[in-house]
């Protein structure tokens, strides 16, 4: 008896080893993790006036998110039509995305980068793959509910030129235990220039750290570091879901500094505002989508070169995704 014991244990361990390096491991070319997809060549070349906008679209899960539950290929086709339908009346020049599938089995192998690059006409797109792995085990329980092969990340749709695209890494959670971030996604800065009537303007598409606030703050520090290399030749436009609220809000009863370094930064304004924030805060709630409760998702830019004109969050979007999206348009000066 003891030694089926042993046996078994020992099958079991060897089973796990398995699946831990299958599991963990990448499907995807790392040469495409960085590509620039052109659909075609009639980039925007008028009008002085753009649009930006940030958009966690949450794969397009609504608020079913990191949720163990089933969901069927439904949802996934209504929402891909209501993003576009959303998109199309927006009209964005540029979008950041975060959260995007490019052809993961819980959202049954959609593109959904070019699905709505496609749909809505832009000319081109670039890509930051940040989880690629052949099995992810989450949510943990019941099995039938893990996310499985994964090919997921951040991306940008422009009706102007990308003339580049590249990213870099961000630390893995420092708190984390090794089999956890072994499976789990990288947190990346991605910095795609952008030809807008013959300048170069730097996007800077961001996804930090959401769950250990110590590694959120070494992102942020590193972050802004790489921010201001750029921002001493080009006009920056700095988006994305900072998983952190502004360090000026005590109404909600949390109280983070991570946003102080962008939010005090003397080259940095915000689309949204500390004044306009406090005048109407819950406007401007972006998470969740369905009872917004905070700001964590911004549009920052360089001052001395990029005036804003509008801005505000899109709060019709509602559930397509369990964030907001927010907008701003401007002109270079």
């Amino acid at each position: 008896m003891k030694n089926v014991l042993l046996i078994f244990l020992a099958l079991l361990i060897f089973s796990l080893a398995v699946f831990y390096f299958w599991g963990s491991n990448s499907h995807y070319p790392s040469s495409k993790y960085n590509e620039i997809k052109v659909y075609h060549n009639d980039y925007k070349s008028e009008g002085d006036t753009l649009k930006i906008m940030t958009y966690n679209i949450g794969y397009l899960s609504g608020m079913t998110n990191n949720m163990a539950v089933g969901r069927n290929e439904e949802l996934f086709k209504t929402n891909l039509d209501r993003s576009i339908d959303l998109l199309s009346t927006h009209q964005p020049d540029i979008i950041g995305f975060q959260e995007i599938d490019f052809g993961s089995k819980r959202s049954y192998y959609h593109n959904q980068l070019d699905s709505i690059g496609i749909n809505l006409n832009y000319p081109n797109s670039s890509v930051a793959v940040n989880w690629d792995k052949s099995y992810v085990p989450f949510p943990y329980w019941p099995i039938k509910h893990h996310f499985g092969k994964m090919l997921s990340g951040q991306a940008v749709l422009s009706k102007m030129q990308i003339v580049s695209n590249e990213f870099v890494v961000l630390q893995k959670p420092i708190n984390a235990p090794f089999y956890y971030n072994q499976f789990y996604l990288e947190r990346l800065i991605q910095i795609s220039k952008i030809l807008v009537k013959g300048n170069t303007v730097i996007l800077m598409n961001v996804h930090l750290e959401a769950f250990d606030l110590e590694t959120r703050q070494l992102h942020a520090a590193h972050l802004l570091s790489v921010f201001e290399e750029y921002a001493k030749e080009f006009p920056v436009l700095l988006i994305g879901d900072f998983n952190a609220i502004p360090s000026f809000v005590t109404s909600s009863g949390e109280t983070e500094t991570t946003m102080s370094i962008f939010i005090d930064h003397p080259l940095l304004d915000m689309a949204i505002s500390e004044e306009q924030y406090r005048q109407e805060e819950e406007q401007y709630f972006t998470f969740d989508s369905v009872e917004p409760t905070k700001k964590i998702d911004y549009i920052f830019f360089t001052k001395n070169s990029i005036e804003k004109i509008a801005s505000g969050v899109a709060r019709e979007a509602a559930d397509i995704s369990d964030h907001l999206p927010v907008w701003m348009s401007f002109r270079l000066r």
